[in-house]
C-alpha cells in the first residue's frame, strides 16, 4: 500500500513538472479553431479566431500551420496532464491506509487498550520473517560495477536488480543468492545459490534464475549442470522454476521479467 501512495505522488510531481515545462511554450494563448480547405491534391490551413475572424496560415507543411498544430497539441497536453494531477489528488485524499497502526488509531481507545499484537495476515508476516531472516550466502566476490536494488540490496547484474525491483513492488519478499543443497538420486549433494528463492503462502517454493553470459559455452553448460540439481529438488523449469536470460549483445527486456513477475505472483497466492 506504501509502495502504491509513494508511487501516486512520484507520478504526480511528473506531472506537475510536465505540466510546468508545457506551459513555458506558450500555450497560454487561444489558438482559435483550424479550418482546411482542400484544392486538387493541397491542403490550405485557415485559423477561425474569437468573433469568426478567418486567417489564412498557408499550406498544410507551412511553418504557420505546424506552429498552429504544435500550440494547440501543447494547450490540449497541459488540460491533460491537470486533469490528471486533480484525479491523484483526489485519489491520495480519499485513499485509505489498511496498516495496523492507521486501523488501530481509528478505533476507540477501548479497543487500542486491550491490542496485543498485529492483526495483519500471519502467514504473510512469517514468509517476510523467513525472507529476512539471517541465511547462508554466496560469497563469490560481487562484480566491479556496483549494481543496486531499490531496497539498498547489492546486486550481481542488472537483470537480478530488475526481477528484485519487480518483486519489490508486487510486495513478494524472496532470498537471494541464498544457498541451497541438492541431492541426486545417488546420494550425491551440490550447494548452489540461485538468484531468487521465493517462500508462497502454502510453504511451497518458487525459484528465478537470470543469466547474463549464456553466449559462453562455459556458463551454458553449468547451468545445464544447475537445472539438473535443480530438478533433483523437485524444481521444474516453467512450473515452480523461472528462468531469465540477457541476449547475446547484453540486453535485458524488462517486459520478459514482469511476465515471469506475474507468474511468481500467481503462485504465492496460490491462485
Amino acid at each position: 500500500m506504501n509502495e502504491f501512495k509513494e508511487a501516486m505522488k512520484r507520478e504526480q510531481k511528473r506531472i506537475l513538472r510536465l505540466a510546468d515545462l508545457t506551459a513555458g511554450s506558450e500555450t497560454s494563448e487561444r489558438p482559435g479553431v483550424l479550418l482546411l480547405d482542400k484544392r486538387g491534391n493541397r491542403i490550405y490551413c485557415y485559423k477561425r479566431e474569437e468573433g469568426g475572424a478567418k486567417k489564412y496560415l498557408g499550406a498544410a507543411d507551412s511553418e504557420a500551420a505546424r506552429q498552429f498544430l504544435q500550440q494547440r497539441y501543447l494547450i490540449e497536453k497541459r488540460n491533460r496532464l491537470m486533469t490528471d494531477q486533480k484525479l491523484i489528488e483526489a485519489t491520495l485524499q480519499k485513499y485509505q491506509d489498511y496498516s495496523y497502526d492507521a486501523i488501530m488509531s481509528a478505533l476507540p481507545a477501548s479497543y487500542r487498550a486491550i491490542a496485543d499484537e498485529d492483526f495483519n495476515n500471519r502467514r504473510y508476516e512469517e514468509i517476510k520473517q523467513w525472507a529476512n531472516a539471517e541465511y547462508a550466502v554466496n560469497e563469490a566476490p560481487f562484480p566491479d560495477a556496483e549494481i543496486y536494488a531499490q531496497d539498498g540490496r547489492r546486486m550481481r547484474s542488472k537483470g537480478e536488480c530488475l526481477h528484485a525491483n519487480t518483486l519489490i513492488g508486487l510486495g513478494i519478499p524472496f532470498r537471494n543468492d541464498c544457498l541451497i543443497t541438492c541431492t541426486d538420486q545417488y546420494g550425491n549433494t551440490k550447494v548452489l545459490s540461485p538468484d531468487f528463492v521465493i517462500q508462497c503462502f502454502d510453504y511451497s517454493l518458487v525459484m528465478i534464475e537470470h543469466l547474463g553470459r549464456l553466449f559462453d559455452k562455459g556458463y551454458a553448460l553449468k547451468f545445464g549442470e544447475k537445472c539438473y540439481w535443480y530438478l533433483q529438488e523437485g524444481f521444474v523449469p516453467g512450473k515452480n522454476f523461472f528462468i531469465t536470460s540477457d541476449d547475446i549483445n547484453g540486453g535485458t527486456d524488462s517486459r520478459m521479467i514482469m511476465e515471469v513477475a506475474l507468474q511468481v505472483e500467481r503462485l504465492f497466492y496460490g491462485e
